[in-house]
Parts: C-alpha cells; structure tokens; sequence
C-alpha cells in the first residue's frame, strides 16, 4: 500500500495560492476571529511556541468527539447517535457561516470555481488540511488531501463522525446559495491511500436529500 511523503511540495495550506487566476481575488475568511486574534497576539514573537501542540490539543479534542458518538450509540442507539449527529451539525453550520462571512469570491467566477474555492477554505482552514484541489469541468472539481490532523489516529470507519461536520457545512453553504453541490469520496489515507481523494460534482438527482447525507446514514447503520 501507499504512504503519504513528507515533506512535500505539493499542494497548498491556507495562504497557499492555487493555478487558477480567479483565486487571485479569493480572500479566505476565517471563524471565531476574536479568538483566533487573541492567540496570535498570545504567540507573537514567542520563541518558546511549538505549533504542533495545537495538533495534540485537537487530536484530544477530535478523540473526545468520536468517543462521544461510539458511547452515545452503545448506550442510546440509533437515538444517541441522531442526538450527537445533530450537535456535530451545529458546529460544522457555526464554523462555516463564520468562514463565509469573513470570505470573498470573485464575481466573475462561474459557480463550480466559486465552490472548489469555498472549498479549500473548508480544507486548509476549517480542517487545518494540506490541499490539492482543481476543476473539471463546470459541474465538477476534485482535490486531494495530502495530510490531514486525523490522518494517523482515526481509522478509515472512524471518519464517518466527520461526515457529520460536513452535513452542517453543506448546509451553510445552501444558506449562502451554493447548495447545487454534493461530495464523495473514493479514497482514505487511514485505509492505506497515500491521500485522501473527493469528487464535488452538481447534483443531478431529485430527491430532497443531499447523497452525502444518505451515504452518511448507511455507514450510522453499520455502526448500530
């Protein structure tokens, strides 16, 4: 099986720039920015800051979420998990309307590039994520992710509780006008991949519900 390769050249992390020159107009927002201004005032000109203590910190964090999910479906069932699943929803929604607020997009960009580049928001801010992201065509962009903080601690199953973040983002992004889209993905670094791999196309079905939230369900059942 292939393994990620580090260091790498490849792909970008949120001040990165992408190929395309409409990205050239992209200004990534961010969420909670009183807080994130407070901490970088907090580690301005410190030597003594080591940053991979915020990936310890989120792993404790990331595990805690995960652990949660697991004991409310052993001890609630199909109930504990909807409970968390909703919560979850709450704060992928929360964090994306406050990346979205603070976000801007080029006018003259057609809406598949508008998305792919809300998405790499999503990826290199939101989930702290190295990102290799580029367009198909006017109804589908794809991006790979080259590492991700979740990468050597969850198990391919385990991301699933990830999926749930995802829902809430979708769903700010419907709020803002860009809910034409929906996202799979085909390959997982912690199922051996040496990267993570999603498709976004436009939604061609007629059904209510988002397939991201449908694939979502079938792998809750599997964990009941």
């Amino acid at each position: 099986m292939a393994e990620p390769q580090y260091p790498t050249r490849e792909g970008l992390w949120a001040k990165g720039e992408r190929e395309e020159s409409s990205y050239q107009a992209v200004r990534l927002g961010v969420p909670y920015r009183d807080a994130i201004e407070r901490f970088r005032k907090a580690t301005e000109g410190r030597d003594d800051f080591d940053p991979a203590v915020l990936l310890v910190w989120g792993t404790m964090q990331a595990t805690a979420v995960l652990n949660i999910l697991k004991e409310a479906e052993r001890t609630f069932g199909e109930a504990g998990q909807e409970m968390v699943r909703k919560a979850i929803n709450q704060a992928g929604n929360e964090a994306m309307l406050g990346f979205m607020e603070h976000c801007s997009l080029p006018d003259g960009a057609d809406e598949v590039a508008k998305v792919s580049h809300l998405i790499t928001g999503v990826n290199t801010v939101l989930y702290a994520s190295l990102e290799k992201p580029w367009i198909v065509s006017k109804d589908r962009c794809e991006f790979d992710i080259l590492w991700c903080p979740h990468q050597d601690r969850y198990t391919a199953f385990d991301c699933r509780v990830q999926r749930y973040f995802v829902e809430g983002i979708l769903q700010a992004m419907e709020d803002r006008g860009y809910g034409g889209f929906t996202a799979r993905v085909d390959k997982l670094i912690p199922r051996g991949a040496d990267r993570c791999h999603f498709v976004v196309e436009r939604r061609t079905d007629s059904g209510a519900k988002n397939p991201w939230h449908s694939y979502s369900e079938e792998l809750g059942k599997r964990a009941l």
